[in-house]
């Protein structure tokens, strides 16, 4: 198990070099020049320009600009923000993480528990209209875009019915729309692998010896059927929360929210490249780290798991 986890910690070090020197790649190479648009329509002298570029390092060659990067951020140093000029990245990013973190851990829990429960249903109502109408449902929730989803609310529920306010994050009440936008997609999906690895589970041996000894129809699906059944999810759910990370972006946008993916589309806008590099170091770490702790978790909740070298 060490030599599994060193192995890990190893590969998620690579990835995280890789994710970030093809974001800072690309940054560096997209039009549109950061300082200019700092300076906007001001007159300055190209000295004053000059000495700018040489502050942010930006009169280096690319790969030598990555390199001083890499170096201030294993010591903790993001960088300061072009466009908030001064300003450290993680004093702009640690916030907006933060909120991000509150509301989305809200909609992928909401998504994990209506999953289990109209998978499981569907399950044993194999072949019966309910079985018919909730993946129906899920196969729409697969289908709908999450703007689409979003304008869809914000129109019926805040404009038409004045129910949950259109944007912002005050309330408990600004969570609604956003959180419903989110889970809407990721619920669809692991309903339908949900019902599938209970299909698998009701039919083996042990549910029925469960049955045999006379146990509650309730206590053999939730003790024994969910519990094996939730492991082939795990994999889903660690895929769910990089998809669940990018479409932030999307839904923090709309809905006006402060989050790290609202920062992010913002920052790309300003060409404010480390902030840029900033979300992205932050977001892949969640990723990896989140995949990691769920291979764990496979040990954990099978001791048929093992790993063996």
């Amino acid at each position: 198990m060490q030599r599994y986890i060193v192995q890990r910690l190893i590969f998620i070090v690579f990835s995280l070099i890789g994710a970030t020197f093809l974001a800072f790649a690309a940054s560096r190479l997209a039009p549109g020049d950061p300082l200019r648009m700092m300076v906007a329509d001001r007159n300055l002298d190209p000295a004053v320009v000059a000495a700018w570029e040489q502050r942010y390092g930006l009169d280096k060659p690319i790969p030598v600009q990555y390199l001083y990067y890499v170096k201030n951020a294993l010591q903790g140093d993001l960088g300061t923000s072009y466009h908030y000029i001064g300003t450290p990245v993680t004093e702009i990013l640690g916030p907006a993480m933060l909120v991000t973190l509150r509301w989305e851990s809200v909609g992928l829990a909401l998504a994990v528990i209506l999953a289990l429960i109209l998978g499981t249903i569907s399950a044993i109502k194999q072949n019966t209209w309910v079985d018919t109408v909730t993946m129906t449902v899920a196969l729409a929730g697969i289908s709908l875009p999450d703007f689409a989803l979003a304008t869809f609310l914000i129109v019926g529920f805040s404009l038409k019915l004045g129910w949950f306010p259109v944007a912002g994050f005050e309330t408990p009440l600004h969570y609604v729309l956003p959180v419903i936008t989110l889970a809407v997609g990721p619920t669809a999906l692991l309903s339908r692998m949900v019902r599938s690895s209970m299909l698998e589970v009701i039919r083996q041996d042990y549910m029925m010896t469960a049955r045999s000894k006379g146990l509650s129809e309730r206590a053999i699906i939730v003790y024994h059927g969910l519990r094996n059944a939730f492991l082939p999810i795990l994999t889903i759910v660690g895929i769910l929360v990089g998809r669940i990370l990018s479409g932030s972006f999307i839904v923090e946008t709309i809905f006006n929210i402060p989050g790290i993916g609202r920062v992010g589309v913002t920052a790309v806008l300003q060409r404010d490249y480390p902030v840029i590099l900033g979300a992205t170091i932050i977001l892949a770490s969640a990723f990896l780290i989140t995949t990691f702790v769920i291979d764990l978790l496979y040990g954990a909740l099978d001791p048929r798991i093992r790993v063996s070298d």
